[in-house]
């Protein structure tokens, strides 16, 4: 039988250079152990990062859409429910004129006008809505409240009508101001005539919120209660004919105020749909690319564990090798 045998420096040198190795490997692998990530990206992608920049550039830009998708997310959800307040309103005080129309006294005229001094106020209270820091009906003045109060209006209005005892000339003045530049416009709109600028919220999907106070479709629920609020106006000196003519044309009004808001609702919700699709494709993309980066950056923490423990064991092992080679002496061997 053919022995070898290596003199001391030969094994002191291995020795010396397998336990520099464990060391290196022991840092090495506890690094990954309490990072959780290789330690060596340059050596797992061969010293091309391009492809792990490109995923980092695409999270990126995914998380800054979906962050841009709940923000819109919580503006349109804010103006679905101011909307849905007036409408709620306008739909109510139509139905309750057409079920007394035929039979409409003046004490009911006057109590649908009372109604409507205090639906106005709530509607354009609605309008003059906020959500996140943010007015919601203003255009891109998001940090003013875009309309006055209905007393202003009211004032205004009244200036307009005075005078007036025929009811098809009242609501026809009031139409004309509501419609004139130099009138609703000017006396209560605050707000910017520059729309919001559409929100990207997906490669290729972008989403405006473009609705303003002054948009001909909400101005319309204003102008039916603000009609009917007239009824009551003791400066007028209507007679009890002309509120109650006046009250039920304002049932009409209200009737096509409240199809016009249910359009305008209708179009909001395609955009809450178009921010759901979205956000759902997004999440999708922004996991199939997580996980493809997590195989790249993230190391396996059960092999990596495994890895740790063997090499502790081999470092325990070397050591006891080296103190008893350093033992080794001709005394003891003789």
């Amino acid at each position: 039988m053919i022995y070898k045998s290596y003199g001391d420096l030969t094994t002191h040198s291995f020795l010396r250079n397998r336990n520099a190795e464990l060391k290196l490997n022991l840092a090495t692998l506890s690094q990954e152990v309490s990072t959780g990530k290789k330690a060596n990206l340059t050596e797992e992608l061969g010293g091309d990062f391009s492809f792990l920049a490109d995923i980092e550039n695409n999270l990126n830009r995914i998380n800054s859409q979906m962050i841009a998708t709940d923000e819109t997310k919580l503006f349109a959800l804010s103006i679905q429910d101011n909307l849905s307040r007036v409408q709620d309103n306008t739909q109510k005080m139509r139905d309750d004129i057409f079920s007394v129309s035929a039979t409409m006294t003046g004490t009911d005229a006057i109590r649908f006008s009372s109604e409507a001094d205090r639906q106005l106020d709530s509607a354009i209270s609605s309008f003059n809505g906020w959500a996140g820091g943010r007015s919601l009906f203003a255009g891109t003045a998001t940090g003013t409240s875009p309309l006055n109060d209905a007393d202003t209006l009211m004032t205004e209005l009244l200036g307009e009508v005075s005078g007036l005892t025929d009811a098809d000339d009242i609501i026809q003045a009031v139409k004309d101001w509501f419609a004139d530049p130099a009138g609703f416009d000017t006396a209560m709109y605050n707000g910017s005539t520059t729309n919001i600028s559409p929100v990207e919220v997906g490669d290729g999907d972008s989403v405006s919120l473009s609705l303003r106070a002054d948009d001909p479709d909400l101005k319309s629920s204003l102008q039916s209660f603000a009609i009917l609020a007239l009824v009551d106006q003791a400066s007028l000196g209507l007679s009890v004919g002309t509120q109650k003519d006046l009250a039920r044309a304002a049932g009409n009004e209200l009737a096509d105020s409240t199809n016009r808001l249910i359009t305008v609702q209708a179009d909001i919700g395609f955009m809450e749909a178009q921010l759901e699709r979205v956000s759902t494709r997004n999440q999708a993309r922004m996991t199939s690319l997580s996980l493809a980066y997590n195989d790249i950056v993230l190391a396996d923490q059960y092999e990596v564990s495994s890895k740790l423990k063997s090499t502790e064991t081999q470092l325990e092992v070397l050591y006891t090798v080296t103190a008893r080679s350093a033992q080794l002496s001709l005394v003891k061997f003789m």
